[in-house]
């Protein structure tokens, strides 16, 4: 790779900048409703797994204990 020249490198830095800009212009983020609604149903299954973890370990427990004991 050549040296740049130092225009050169401020010239792409601000096409870069430019094009970042135009990018983000593009993009849509969810409402707020979307957002909550997203986020209920995250709390929902983390409890559910949490749930069903919590049963598996339990007999898995169980089970070793009935073996080894």
């Amino acid at each position: 790779m050549g040296k740049l020249s130092l225009a050169t490198s401020i010239e792409r830095g601000k096409n870069f900048y430019h094009e970042v800009l135009a990018e983000v212009r593009k993009t849509s983020f969810p409402s707020r409703q979307e957002t909550m609604g997203a986020t209920g149903v995250v709390f929902v299954l983390v409890i559910l797994l949490s749930l069903y973890l919590a049963l598996v370990d339990m007999l898995l427990s169980r089970g070793m204990t009935l073996i080894l004991s």
